[in-house]
Protein backbone atom coordinates (compact mmCIF):
# COMPACT_ATOMS: atom_id res chain seq x y z
CA UNK A 1 0.00 0.00 0.00
CA UNK A 2 1.30 3.76 -1.30
CA UNK A 3 2.33 5.47 1.65
CA UNK A 4 1.74 9.48 1.36
CA UNK A 5 5.41 9.90 2.92
CA UNK A 6 6.25 8.48 -0.70
CA UNK A 7 5.86 11.58 -2.52
CA UNK A 8 7.50 13.80 -0.41
CA UNK A 9 9.20 16.25 -3.00
CA UNK A 10 7.78 14.73 -5.91
CA UNK A 11 5.99 17.81 -7.34
CA UNK A 12 8.33 20.85 -7.59
CA UNK A 13 9.65 23.05 -10.66
CA UNK A 14 5.87 24.20 -11.81
CA UNK A 15 5.95 27.13 -14.14
CA UNK A 16 3.75 28.76 -16.68
CA UNK A 17 5.64 28.47 -19.45
CA UNK A 18 3.38 27.58 -21.94
CA UNK A 19 1.79 28.86 -25.56
CA UNK A 20 1.51 25.76 -27.81
CA UNK A 21 -2.51 27.04 -27.93
CA UNK A 22 -3.51 30.71 -27.05
CA UNK A 23 -6.68 32.75 -27.33
CA UNK A 24 -7.43 34.26 -30.75
CA UNK A 25 -11.22 35.62 -30.26
CA UNK A 26 -14.01 35.97 -27.41
CA UNK A 27 -17.07 34.81 -29.09
CA UNK A 28 -19.20 34.73 -26.47
CA UNK A 29 -19.88 35.65 -22.55
CA UNK A 30 -19.32 33.45 -20.09
CA UNK A 31 -22.22 30.61 -19.09
CA UNK A 32 -24.12 31.75 -15.52
CA UNK A 33 -21.79 32.07 -12.40
CA UNK A 34 -21.38 28.18 -11.26
CA UNK A 35 -18.06 27.25 -10.09
CA UNK A 36 -16.28 28.25 -12.97
CA UNK A 37 -18.37 30.07 -15.68
CA UNK A 38 -17.04 28.76 -19.27
CA UNK A 39 -17.20 31.38 -21.93
CA UNK A 40 -16.80 30.41 -25.57
CA UNK A 41 -13.35 31.32 -27.99
CA UNK A 42 -11.49 30.50 -30.46
CA UNK A 43 -8.32 29.46 -30.24
CA UNK A 44 -4.76 30.01 -31.84
CA UNK A 45 -5.26 26.60 -33.83
CA UNK A 46 -8.76 27.99 -34.94
CA UNK A 47 -10.88 25.57 -32.89
CA UNK A 48 -13.63 26.33 -30.68
CA UNK A 49 -13.31 25.98 -27.09
CA UNK A 50 -14.79 26.38 -23.90
CA UNK A 51 -12.57 28.14 -21.42
CA UNK A 52 -12.70 28.64 -17.96
CA UNK A 53 -10.85 31.18 -15.83
CA UNK A 54 -9.64 32.35 -12.40
CA UNK A 55 -11.84 35.94 -13.37
CA UNK A 56 -14.75 32.87 -13.54
CA UNK A 57 -14.46 31.10 -10.22
CA UNK A 58 -15.39 32.58 -6.98
CA UNK A 59 -12.73 33.00 -4.73
CA UNK A 60 -12.76 30.11 -2.31
CA UNK A 61 -12.91 27.62 -5.45
CA UNK A 62 -10.13 28.91 -7.38
CA UNK A 63 -8.69 25.62 -7.30
CA UNK A 64 -11.72 23.83 -9.22
CA UNK A 65 -9.24 24.50 -12.63
CA UNK A 66 -6.15 22.27 -10.77
CA UNK A 67 -9.14 20.02 -10.54
CA UNK A 68 -10.58 20.19 -13.89
CA UNK A 69 -7.39 19.78 -15.61
CA UNK A 70 -6.29 16.82 -13.23
CA UNK A 71 -8.93 14.41 -13.94
CA UNK A 72 -8.81 14.41 -17.84
CA UNK A 73 -5.87 14.13 -17.94
CA UNK A 74 -5.73 11.45 -15.71
CA UNK A 75 -8.83 10.14 -17.81
CA UNK A 76 -6.60 9.52 -20.77
CA UNK A 77 -4.45 7.61 -19.28
CA UNK A 78 -7.31 5.19 -18.34
CA UNK A 79 -9.10 5.53 -21.54
CA UNK A 80 -11.96 7.36 -19.75
CA UNK A 81 -14.23 9.43 -22.44
CA UNK A 82 -13.27 13.07 -21.23
CA UNK A 83 -13.11 15.87 -24.05
CA UNK A 84 -10.26 16.60 -25.71
CA UNK A 85 -8.72 19.22 -22.90
CA UNK A 86 -5.71 21.10 -21.76
CA UNK A 87 -4.14 24.63 -20.92
CA UNK A 88 -4.40 27.76 -23.12
CA UNK A 89 -2.62 31.17 -22.57
CA UNK A 90 -5.08 34.34 -22.33
CA UNK A 91 -3.60 37.33 -24.12
CA UNK A 92 -2.67 40.69 -23.23
CA UNK A 93 -5.25 42.66 -24.61
CA UNK A 94 -7.86 40.32 -24.16
CA UNK A 95 -7.48 41.53 -20.07
CA UNK A 96 -10.43 43.17 -18.45
CA UNK A 97 -13.24 41.63 -19.98
CA UNK A 98 -16.02 40.78 -17.44
CA UNK A 99 -16.45 37.79 -15.74
CA UNK A 100 -18.56 36.53 -12.99
CA UNK A 101 -16.23 37.05 -10.09
CA UNK A 102 -13.74 39.65 -11.62
CA UNK A 103 -12.30 40.64 -14.94
CA UNK A 104 -10.53 38.27 -17.30
CA UNK A 105 -6.57 38.33 -16.37
CA UNK A 106 -4.31 37.44 -18.69
CA UNK A 107 -1.84 34.62 -17.88
CA UNK A 108 -2.83 30.08 -18.35
CA UNK A 109 -6.45 28.80 -18.48
CA UNK A 110 -8.04 25.87 -18.84
CA UNK A 111 -9.95 24.78 -22.31
CA UNK A 112 -11.92 22.06 -23.40
CA UNK A 113 -12.48 21.35 -26.83
CA UNK A 114 -16.46 22.02 -28.31
CA UNK A 115 -18.53 19.79 -29.78
CA UNK A 116 -20.25 21.06 -33.00
CA UNK A 117 -23.94 19.56 -31.50
CA UNK A 118 -24.02 18.28 -27.77
CA UNK A 119 -25.99 17.76 -25.19
CA UNK A 120 -26.04 17.88 -21.91
CA UNK A 121 -27.70 15.15 -19.57
CA UNK A 122 -27.25 14.86 -16.16
CA UNK A 123 -27.60 12.96 -13.45
CA UNK A 124 -28.51 9.41 -14.99
CA UNK A 125 -26.56 8.29 -17.60
CA UNK A 126 -28.12 7.46 -20.23
CA UNK A 127 -28.02 6.44 -24.18
CA UNK A 128 -25.87 3.20 -23.42
CA UNK A 129 -27.21 1.32 -26.26
CA UNK A 130 -25.95 3.87 -29.18
CA UNK A 131 -22.52 4.77 -30.43
CA UNK A 132 -19.69 2.46 -28.49
CA UNK A 133 -21.34 3.67 -24.89
CA UNK A 134 -21.61 0.57 -23.71
CA UNK A 135 -17.84 0.45 -23.59
CA UNK A 136 -17.12 4.70 -23.23
CA UNK A 137 -19.69 4.05 -20.07
CA UNK A 138 -16.73 1.75 -18.75
CA UNK A 139 -14.58 4.70 -18.24
CA UNK A 140 -17.06 6.60 -16.76
CA UNK A 141 -17.89 4.51 -13.87
CA UNK A 142 -13.61 4.34 -13.69
CA UNK A 143 -13.03 7.83 -13.81
CA UNK A 144 -16.53 8.87 -11.34
CA UNK A 145 -14.92 6.20 -8.27
CA UNK A 146 -10.81 6.73 -9.27
CA UNK A 147 -11.16 10.55 -8.71
CA UNK A 148 -14.32 10.66 -6.55
CA UNK A 149 -16.96 12.06 -8.50
CA UNK A 150 -19.50 15.09 -7.63
CA UNK A 151 -22.16 16.47 -9.55
CA UNK A 152 -22.16 13.97 -12.80
CA UNK A 153 -23.12 15.51 -15.68
CA UNK A 154 -22.72 13.90 -19.40
CA UNK A 155 -22.25 15.02 -23.12
CA UNK A 156 -23.80 13.76 -26.07
CA UNK A 157 -22.14 14.27 -29.59
CA UNK A 158 -25.30 14.35 -31.54
CA UNK A 159 -23.03 14.04 -34.47
CA UNK A 160 -21.50 10.44 -33.60
CA UNK A 161 -25.04 8.42 -32.38
CA UNK A 162 -24.59 10.29 -28.87
CA UNK A 163 -21.29 9.11 -27.72
CA UNK A 164 -20.71 10.54 -24.35
CA UNK A 165 -18.08 12.41 -22.86
CA UNK A 166 -17.78 12.93 -19.19
CA UNK A 167 -17.01 16.76 -18.73
CA UNK A 168 -17.26 19.49 -15.95
CA UNK A 169 -15.30 18.08 -13.47
CA UNK A 170 -14.51 21.24 -11.11
CA UNK A 171 -16.25 19.43 -8.23
CA UNK A 172 -14.83 16.39 -8.33
CA UNK A 173 -11.82 14.98 -5.73
CA UNK A 174 -12.84 15.20 -1.90
CA UNK A 175 -13.52 17.87 -0.50
CA UNK A 176 -15.79 18.36 -3.54
CA UNK A 177 -16.14 21.91 -2.85
CA UNK A 178 -13.43 23.46 -5.96
CA UNK A 179 -10.65 23.14 -4.05
CA UNK A 180 -7.52 20.42 -3.67
CA UNK A 181 -6.73 20.03 0.22
CA UNK A 182 -4.49 17.52 1.97
CA UNK A 183 -6.44 16.39 4.86
CA UNK A 184 -9.49 15.78 3.07
CA UNK A 185 -7.49 13.57 0.48
CA UNK A 186 -5.95 11.93 3.12
CA UNK A 187 -9.36 11.01 5.07
CA UNK A 188 -11.23 9.93 1.91
CA UNK A 189 -8.21 7.90 0.41
CA UNK A 190 -9.86 4.51 0.81
CA UNK A 191 -13.28 5.33 0.42
CA UNK A 192 -15.53 3.87 -2.10
CA UNK A 193 -17.22 6.52 -4.56
CA UNK A 194 -18.98 4.43 -7.01
CA UNK A 195 -21.65 6.08 -9.65
CA UNK A 196 -24.91 4.67 -8.72
CA UNK A 197 -26.01 3.95 -11.79
CA UNK A 198 -27.02 0.39 -12.35
CA UNK A 199 -23.97 -1.08 -14.79
CA UNK A 200 -26.32 -3.67 -16.58
CA UNK A 201 -25.25 -3.75 -20.43
CA UNK A 202 -22.01 -2.64 -19.85
CA UNK A 203 -19.41 -4.26 -22.14
CA UNK A 204 -16.92 -6.78 -20.43
CA UNK A 205 -14.21 -6.50 -22.36
CA UNK A 206 -14.19 -2.80 -21.72
CA UNK A 207 -14.17 -3.75 -17.95
CA UNK A 208 -11.16 -5.72 -18.23
CA UNK A 209 -9.58 -2.95 -20.41
CA UNK A 210 -9.89 -0.44 -18.19
CA UNK A 211 -9.36 -2.64 -14.83
CA UNK A 212 -6.18 -3.51 -15.89
CA UNK A 213 -5.31 0.37 -17.10
CA UNK A 214 -5.94 1.85 -13.59
CA UNK A 215 -4.00 -1.66 -12.16
CA UNK A 216 -0.93 -0.52 -14.36
CA UNK A 217 -1.08 3.34 -13.55
CA UNK A 218 2.61 4.28 -12.81
CA UNK A 219 3.63 7.02 -10.48
CA UNK A 220 5.79 8.39 -13.10
CA UNK A 221 2.98 9.33 -15.33
CA UNK A 222 0.47 10.60 -12.25
CA UNK A 223 3.60 13.05 -11.16
CA UNK A 224 3.74 14.26 -14.64
CA UNK A 225 0.21 15.44 -14.50
CA UNK A 226 0.06 17.27 -11.23
CA UNK A 227 3.61 18.59 -12.03
CA UNK A 228 1.58 20.32 -14.88
CA UNK A 229 -0.87 22.37 -12.70
CA UNK A 230 0.41 25.93 -13.56
CA UNK A 231 2.33 27.68 -10.89
CA UNK A 232 0.08 30.63 -11.18
CA UNK A 233 -3.33 28.77 -10.50
CA UNK A 234 -4.10 28.40 -6.55
CA UNK A 235 -2.69 25.24 -5.46
CA UNK A 236 0.13 24.22 -3.14
CA UNK A 237 2.60 21.67 -3.90
CA UNK A 238 1.82 19.91 -0.83
CA UNK A 239 -1.68 19.10 -1.84
CA UNK A 240 -0.63 18.09 -5.23
CA UNK A 241 1.40 15.79 -3.53
CA UNK A 242 -0.98 14.66 -1.55
CA UNK A 243 -3.62 14.45 -4.89
CA UNK A 244 -1.19 12.41 -6.84
CA UNK A 245 -0.88 9.98 -3.63
CA UNK A 246 -4.28 9.69 -3.25
CA UNK A 247 -5.27 8.78 -7.16
CA UNK A 248 -1.61 5.86 -6.78
CA UNK A 249 -3.24 4.35 -4.16
CA UNK A 250 -6.98 4.03 -4.96
CA UNK A 251 -6.13 3.08 -8.55
CA UNK A 252 -5.81 -1.10 -7.84
CA UNK A 253 -8.88 -0.80 -5.60
CA UNK A 254 -10.73 1.16 -8.07
CA UNK A 255 -9.69 -1.59 -10.51
CA UNK A 256 -10.88 -4.30 -8.02
CA UNK A 257 -14.60 -2.71 -7.80
CA UNK A 258 -15.19 -1.77 -11.73
CA UNK A 259 -14.24 -5.51 -11.86
CA UNK A 260 -17.22 -6.37 -9.60
CA UNK A 261 -19.69 -4.78 -11.69
CA UNK A 262 -19.67 -8.08 -13.63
Amino acid sequence: MVDLSEWSSLVTGRHDDFDALTVRALTGSAMGQSFASPFPVIGSDNRRYFVKALGGCPEHARGSLAVEYVVAQVGRLIGAPVCDSGLIRIPDDLAGWPMPFGKLQPGIAHACLALDRAIETRPQLTSRTQDDNRRRQVGVYALYDWCFGSDPQWLHDLSNDRSIYSHDHGLYLPPNDGTVRRAYLELSVDEPNELPDPPSGLDPDAIDEVSAALERIGRDALVKVVRGVPASWPVSDDDLEALGWFLERRAPTTAARLRALI
